[in-house]
């Protein structure tokens, strides 16, 4: 079988509601490559400075402020129909960010070829403290107390490489205490979900209006026997869930972060702790204001490359 390998080079600021088209065509998955992840390479197509693994020689070189998505679809029938779709999104994309697309570049590839390209990608990582997150087919043996997240890369978006993630998951080991309730918004692969069962939430409540991210969702839980621990439903930001939480991780964008705050506040408990993430630095202040009208007290603030993390608490009293 063949497969349609699409290459569209954004701004990071667009880079989540690009990827998300991919989603809406039918991708099951999509690799984020973020430039200040990449080493250089040198002009044999080596890594400067070293390195072991191989890395694939980018036609286009881009910068900082630029990401590079990749996804598959299986050619057949209805490729032609999916990639109208695909043109026709990308186009309307650029209304909202003018400078935001780059680059498309298309090319079909095999099965064997389509495979390796998802796993060279993913590998076995360390965040925070305790927390290690690998890929289902990487052995790994912990130690130390680590805390191991198993997942599935090829289904949803979330394999705890980008900086958003990073410091959800960085968050999540700082603020959760055992025996909490957790509510994950825009749950995507299930990566944070998993973290926080396995940290010792009492029960974590997944939502996501994609279909497929809550079908990888609940594949992930069972990978990790945490299915008792939690619930992935589709649904738009706390749709369906009673009741209130001790923590709130939403990794979503700046603008529905904004959207989000009431509910989420109104959802809390008293010092419980709201973690927004996906947000691009240029758009946090905003999100801080709005977090604050919203009568939380902002107790931290991560910034990785140009994606701030924000920790908020409701207030005791």
């Amino acid at each position: 079988m063949k497969w349609q390998e699409i290459k569209l080079t954004t701004s990071k600021e667009a880079s989540e509601a690009a990827a998300n088209i991919f989603f809406e065509i039918g991708v099951q998955g999509v690799v984020i490559e973020d430039e200040d992840s990449l080493n250089l390479l040198n002009s044999d197509g080596t890594l400067c400075g070293g390195g072991d693994d191989p890395l694939e020689t980018q036609n286009l070189l881009i910068s900082n402020d630029f990401v590079v998505i990749k996804g598959y679809l299986p050619v057949d029938e209805n490729l032609g129909e999916r990639m109208k779709n695909f043109y026709r999104k990308v186009e309307s994309l650029k209304d909202y960010f003018p400078s935001g697309i780059k680059d498309l570049e298309m090319e079909k590839i095999d099965e064997e070829d389509w495979s390796s390209s998802w796993k060279k990608f993913f590998k076995t990582h360390k965040v925070g403290e305790r927390i290690v997150v690998k890929p289902r087919w990487k052995d790994y043996q912990a130690e130390n107390g680590e805390v191991v997240v198993e997942i599935d890369p090829g289904a949803a978006f979330g394999t705890g490489t980008h900086p958003t993630t990073i410091a959800s998951l960085e968050m999540i080991e700082k603020y959760l205490k055992r025996g909490q309730i957790v509510f994950d918004v825009g749950c995507g692969s299930g990566i944070l979900s998993i973290a926080a069962a396995k940290l010792g939430a009492y029960f974590v409540y997944a939502r996501d209006i994609d279909s497929i991210a809550v079908k990888t969702a609940r594949e992930n839980f069972i990978y990790n026997d945490v299915q008792d621990l939690t619930e992935a439903e589709e649904g738009n930001y706390l749709e369906g869930i009673k009741g209130r939480a001790h923590l709130i991780v939403a990794n979503l964008i700046a603008d529905s972060i904004i959207e989000f705050s009431p509910q989420a506040f109104e959802r809390l408990l008293l010092g419980g702790i709201f973690i927004s993430s996906g947000v691009i630095n240029k758009k946090s202040e905003e999100v801080k204001r709005k977090l604050e009208q919203c009568g939380f007290n902002i107790i931290e603030t991560c910034i990785y490359d140009e994606w701030v993390t924000i920790a908020a608490e409701k207030p005791k009293d």
